[in-house]
């Protein structure tokens, strides 16, 4: 044993302590540096090497990751100015001592031999010969991620204290990649709940513009009657935003009143899991009643348990008016049939009425008051038989006769038709004709009912006023003759303009009109190449305008 003198021993003992001072400043800086410093997994491997080697005086070094299906490895070649570094996204193992530790995860102190001049490494240069090696497992939350490895001591070999001090480093080095993996996750799985919030987002988007687009009231309340979301359709019927309903109760928000409404079913989905259906009418003031049809379905959670309701309110007044026009259509084909068989024993007295006043008007010629009785009575007769076709036109293609017709003439045919009712309601009717019109080519029958639909509807609107009064006059401007019946009547409400014109639908009290009168008057003038139309206001009267082309 060789004997060295005291100061050399003094000086060796100075220089070990100097140097553990060192390394242990070393590893301390290397810690808090790593606190702040904010890399990708990749340069913090390398910053890790690189400070690890600095550290322990060593040549080169490395660190091996593992990942379930394969191993990766930054390593450090050199202590140039310009080290050589070579990454690995891939090991293929080979073999051999180092291989095993690895795998066990065991640490490993080891340096060359005679019979083993060198020592192989995963994708080492040929140039790098590797003699001495320290090696140590990385573990974290009892879970082996790889390991860190020194090589090449140019100052001898690895000591057990340089074993100790690469131990407590990996501990730390092993905590530190632990905690960038846990990061990375964090980052994505922040990035995938940004992805799924945006999805979700753009899910909830879609499904309100769904909600908001359905051309229906819908909502839906909980099992407290309190309303958890309204649609647009819904709220613009009390003209508020759907966002001033959400958390009231829906009988008080949609219905003004302050205990369930008597007829609802709602209760019924709510805590019999059944779909209900029911209708309602909702009258307003100087409008038909709306008819809605009410349905509800019940949400279910989970464990298939009621918690909501789906309330569906559909406008079914159209769909009730067709109903009832359908009614009224199968009611006409009856009608058309019995006309049809009832024409012939009609036509007959009306024949023989016609007929005889024919032969009164030869005998009476010279009675002219007398003949004017007559020849009134003959014109009834033949509007008689033409109400009876009239009839028939309802269940068949209608025929029109077309000729040349003086308007004038057809006119004042109507009133002398209806000059009876026109005194029994002790109405003044005023007739201003121009004369001479131009004849157009039309159906005198037709147009004459035109005429007595017009200053019919115009008696029956005035019976409530006690100044009633008819202005019937006709012009023509250019080729165009123009017919106008105005009364001074109660007027036509704004709203019901547009429909006054439409099959069986009528403005007065149930009993007292078909509602065909005008679709009849309006399909006759538009069969004529004309056109009608009304002006009205409520309590000024209403004026029926009907031009007629002159051909």
């Amino acid at each position: 044993m060789t004997a060295y003198p005291a100061r050399s021993r003094f000086h060796f003992y100075s220089m070990y302590k100097r140097r553990r001072i060192n390394q242990e400043h070393g590893i301390l800086n290397l810690i808090a540096s790593a606190s702040d410093a904010n890399l990708e997994i990749s340069d913090f491997q390398i910053w890790l090497v690189e400070n690890i080697c600095h550290i322990l005086s060593a040549e080169g070094g490395g660190i091996i990751l593992l990942h379930e299906d394969n191993a990766e490895q930054t390593l450090k070649c050199s202590l140039d100015e310009s080290p050589k570094w070579i990454f690995f996204p891939g090991i293929k193992w080979n073999g051999g001592i180092i291989e095993e530790h690895i795998r066990n995860n065991t640490p490993l102190r080891i340096e060359t031999n005679h019979e083993n001049p060198t020592l192989e490494w995963y994708g080492k240069p040929q140039d790098l010969k590797i003699r001495t090696i320290l090696m140590q497992p990385l573990k974290a939350e009892n879970k082996y991620l790889g390991c860190v490895a020194v090589f090449n001591k140019p100052t001898g070999i690895f000591t057990s204290t340089d074993q100790k001090l690469l131990e407590f480093i990996a501990q730390f080095i092993a905590d530190s990649i632990h905690k960038v993996r846990l990061i990375q996750q964090l980052k994505v799985a922040n990035a995938d709940l940004e992805v799924n919030h945006w999805q979700l987002l753009r899910s909830r988007n879609i499904l309100r513009a769904l909600f908001d687009s359905i051309p229906s009231s819908f909502y839906i309340v909980d099992r407290k009657y309190n309303l958890i979301a309204v649609n647009k359709y819904r709220a613009n019927r009390l003209g508020i935003q759907p966002s001033s309903l959400v958390s009231r109760r829906c009988y008080e928000a949609l219905y003004h009143r302050e205990d369930i409404c008597p007829d609802c079913r709602v209760i019924e989905s709510l805590f019999g899991n059944i779909h209900t259906t029911r209708t309602m009418r909702e009258w307003k003031e100087d409008e038909d009643p709306l008819e809605w049809e009410i349905n509800t379905y019940p949400i279910l959670d989970d464990a298939d348990q009621v918690i909501q309701a789906i309330i569906l309110e559909q406008d079914v007044t159209e769909k009730r008016r067709l109903e009832t026009n359908l009614a009224q259509s199968e009611k006409l084909a009856a009608v058309g049939q019995l006309a049809a068989g009832l024409a012939h024993e009609i036509n007959n007295p009306l024949t023989a009425i016609i007929a005889n006043t024919q032969l009164l008007q030869r005998e009476i010629a010279g009675d002219q008051d007398t003949l004017e009785l007559v020849d009134l009575i003959s014109r009834a007769g033949l509007r008689a038989a033409q109400v009876v076709r009239n009839l028939l036109d309802l269940a068949r293609k209608e025929e029109y006769n077309f000729h040349a017709v003086d308007i004038n003439l057809t006119v004042r045919r109507a009133i002398d038709l209806l000059q009876h009712e026109i005194i029994e309601h002790n109405i003044h009717l005023i007739y201003e004709p121009q004369e001479p019109l131009s004849q157009v080519m039309a159906s005198e029958d037709h147009l004459q009912g035109v005429w007595v639909n017009l200053i019919s509807n115009a008696i029956d609107a005035m019976e409530e006023n006690p100044q009633r009064e008819i202005i019937v006059t006709t012009q023509q401007q250019g080729n165009e003759i123009r017919v106008t019946v105005a009364d001074s009547g109660k007027g036509i409400p704004t709203e019901k303009i547009n429909r006054i014109f439409e099959p069986f639908y009528t403005t007065k009290a149930p009993g007292r009109g078909t509602g065909l009168g005008l679709s009849l008057c309006h399909r006759v003038i538009k069969q004529h190449g004309g056109g009608i139309h009304v002006d009205s206001k409520m309590g000024s009267g209403a004026k029926f305008i009907v031009t007629l082309p002159v051909n």
